[in-house]
């Protein structure tokens, strides 16, 4: 992929580059708005407004975008690419346990310091059929 990139970026005609990395970023379903594309795009975008070709640019990365879209529902639809194979794996983060139970970080009152005229109900136990033992 880096090579792809090295490849679309050393274009000498940044209308032709504008939409070569339009539509890589299509094809690949790469977000736009963050991280290294954005920074690729806002690069393209000054080089573009210096040499006065702006609004040109930006209609190309627009149409190469859309295109790399078509081309990878085509590709995705063909069997030919992975419908995640472009996406960021996030790897999951550690899950903190903590050593008290729900009961006691919701305050829900324990078995023992229930009123005593509770404690005969039965509506708060578990049902008979789940406290029965299997012989």
């Amino acid at each position: 992929m880096r090579d792809e990139i090295e490849e679309i970026l050393s274009e000498k005609d940044i209308i032709k580059r504008a939409y070569l990395f339009g539509f890589y970023v299509g094809l690949y379903g790469h977000v736009d708005w963050a991280g290294w594309v954005a920074e690729i795009r806002r690069e393209l975008y000054i080089e573009a407004r210096k040499l006065g070709v702006y609004e040109e640019v930006k209609y190309a990365y627009r149409e190469g975008k859309e295109a790399g879209r078509k081309e990878r529902a085509r590709r995705i639809h063909a069997g030919l690419m992975k419908e995640d194979s472009g996406k960021m794996k996030v790897k999951p983060r550690k899950v903190k346990i903590l050593s008290k139970t729900t009961d006691e970080i919701h305050g829900f009152p324990k078995k023992e310091e229930m009123p005593r005229i509770l404690m005969g109900f039965k509506g708060l136990g578990l049902p008979r059929i789940l406290t029965r033992r299997v012989k």
